[in-house]
């Protein structure tokens, strides 16, 4: 590994070198160089005893001198081993908390701090006898307490009841929760012991990595110096420059990719799109890996960066997840085996939506719950907010679906000409997730929700093995039974002969089928041996003419409607019959 990306790796625990406090009336010097000759060595992979509210009130006096011997050994001569020594004493010393409530996007900064705060408390509290706290060695103290109080302090170390470090005894949630008000209580007060240094939790604050030369710090002029959110200003305006650039930066490449995604492909354009987020998270990621391991920010400053980084990262890389999947997708489409237009093309975008929308959600569920949203609560308001979005939405998930069923059942495909409800036929021109794009016989674009088409009949006419020659021919009445007989075995010839139609049993089939009101119909049947709509229409055209000309050949003709009117003089009535009618009716009374 180089030195510079050791650098990036290993100083980054030197924020929290916030340190010690003094030692327990039993405890060494902590002002003592270096150990003695002949003590035991410390294994780096033990872990800290939390068996006890002793055990761990004697783990953080031990670990925290060892910490603050290292801190100084690092101020003289900042090193890459120093910051090693750092980082690993550090994060023994984290083991002492209860950090559970807290985000995990504060959880570093939280308990650098913490640390910090107890060395200070501590230095100004009077010492614990080791016999007094319960667990110490020497003493039957039969079952532990719950919980342990230092003298005189609300500072608790309690027994974890739950989870996977269920049985420890840690400094309480509570209690690294109210440190900060504790440590600016009593940091007027002096410290009750020898101390490497007064105030460690200024040491934290003014805290730097090798980068920056503490003979140019000593420079700054006042003002940069002044605390903003217990972070020096100077801190406060590099860590907001840097992010600036990084925009900046990424901005300008925004505006390149997209200028070189015009001359490329789909895979093309979508990696050239995929590259802003990509450019975005790594030159972010390594902004935020110099501020935290070299600027050093502190405070309530730190702890608003935290859930900002968080929150910018996990966006970036759920921007990253979404372009991702389509990019995927459409590298996979640009092979030479899978055609722009066809199914296997539809299916995989399809498949990229459903990847980019699900990957993109996860990565915002767990972000959330990095800065402290439950992620079970999250997605359970997911879930209720989904269901309503479902009925507030129900034609678009019924469209959703259907278009599922249409990948699934593969009714059609892309470029088939598809018979389709009472709107007529045409080209599938595109399989969406919400609609299919069809193009009408007369040009026009038709677009089609899944939903409706996944319930219509279809027909597929370019699925057809063959084409069905389908006719009804209506001859003149005045057409005689033998002209009729004539007529019929020449069409039947003439169709068996030609070579695009098919041969079977029955077939071809030519038929009287009945008596009409202005014709005598015809019924001609037979299968032409092709799928392909121009030539089955060629066929046709070649077919309609010949039965054209053996009509005319029989002597007869095509029928159409006609009526006959029959004309007559008008009698009008018999007067005679009329007359004698009347007299034998007798005339009918008067009134009364």
């Amino acid at each position: 590994m180089s030195d510079v990306l050791r650098a990036l790796v290993l100083v980054a625990g030197l924020l929290l070198a916030c340190l010690a406090p003094a030692g327990a009336d039993t405890a060494p010097d902590p002002l003592a160089p270096e150990a003695p000759a002949d003590a035991a060595p410390v294994n780096p992979l033990q872990p800290m005893d939390t068996s006890s509210p002793s055990a761990t009130y004697q783990s953080l006096m031990s670990g925290s001198r060892a910490l603050g011997i290292a801190f100084k050994a690092y101020l003289g001569h900042k090193t890459l081993d120093g910051a090693e020594t750092l980082l690993a004493d550090m994060n023994r010393l984290r083991q002492l908390l209860d950090l559970d409530p807290l985000p995990r996007a504060t959880r570093f900064k939280v308990s650098a701090l913490a640390i910090g705060y107890l060395a200070d408390i501590l230095e100004r509290l009077p010492q614990v006898p080791a016999a007094q706290i319960p667990g110490a060695t020497g003493r039957d103290w039969g079952t532990l307490p719950d919980k342990w109080r230092i003298p005189g302090t609300e500072i608790t170390i309690a027994k974890v009841k739950e989870g996977p470090r269920a049985g420890e005894y840690l400094f309480s949630a509570d209690t690294v929760e109210q440190l900060e008000d504790f440590h600016s209580r009593i940091i007027g007060q002096p410290p009750l012991r020898p101390v490497l240094f007064a105030n460690w939790h200024m040491e934290q604050v003014n805290f730097t990595g090798p980068v920056f030369s503490d003979y140019w710090l000593r420079r700054l002029p006042a003002p940069l110096l002044r605390n903003v959110l217990d972070t020096p200003l100077w801190k406060v305006l590099l860590s907001f420059a840097l992010v600036v650039a990084v925009f900046t930066v990424v901005r300008l490449w925004a505006g390149l990719a997209r200028r070189l995604a015009r001359r490329a492909g789909a895979a093309g354009r979508l990696g050239w799109r995929l590259s802003v987020p990509v450019l975005f998270l790594i030159t972010y990621f390594a902004a935020v890996v110099f501020i935290r391991s070299q600027v050093n920010l502190s405070g309530a400053f730190a702890i608003g960066e935290g859930y900002f980084t968080a929150i910018v990262l996990y966006c970036a890389g759920a921007w990253t997840a979404w372009l991702g999947c389509f990019f995927l997708a459409e590298a996979v489409i640009a092979s030479p085996r899978i055609p722009d237009h066809s199914y296997d093309a539809h299916l995989l975008r399809l498949a990229a939506r459903l990847a980019a929308a699900i990957s993109a959600a996860i990565i915002l569920v767990y972000g959330a719950n990095a800065i402290g949203i439950p992620a079970l609560g999250l997605v359970a308001g997911l879930g209720i907010g989904g269901f309503a979005v479902a009925l507030a939405s129900k034609s678009s998930v019924e469209n959703l679906f259907g278009g599922i069923a249409i990948f699934a059942d593969r009714p059609f495909r892309v470029g088939d000409y598809i018979d389709y409800g009472p709107v007529g036929g045409g080209w599938v021109e595109a399989i969406g997730s919400r609609s299919c794009r069809i193009r009408a016989l007369d040009g026009t674009l038709i677009t089609v929700p899944n939903g409706e088409l996944a319930n219509m009949p279809l027909r597929n006419i370019t699925r057809r093995t063959r084409s069905l020659f389908d006719h009804d021919i209506g001859l003149r009445y005045e057409t005689s039974p033998a002209q009729v007989e004539a007529l019929i075995g020449a069409i039947r010839d003439r169709l068996a002969a030609h070579p695009m139609v098919e041969q079977a049993p029955g077939f071809p089939r030519v038929v009287v089928t009945d008596f009409a009101s202005s014709a005598i119909n015809v019924h001609v049947r037979v299968y032409v041996l092709t799928a392909e709509l121009s030539v089955f229409l060629a066929v046709q055209h070649e077919l309609l003419l010949e039965i054209m000309r053996l009509v005319g050949a029989a002597g007869t003709g095509f029928a159409f409607p006609s009526q006959t009117t029959y004309l007559a003089r008008d009698p009008g009535i018999d007067t005679t019959l009329r007359e004698r009618f009347d007299a034998a009716v007798p005339a009918p009374d008067g009134p009364g």
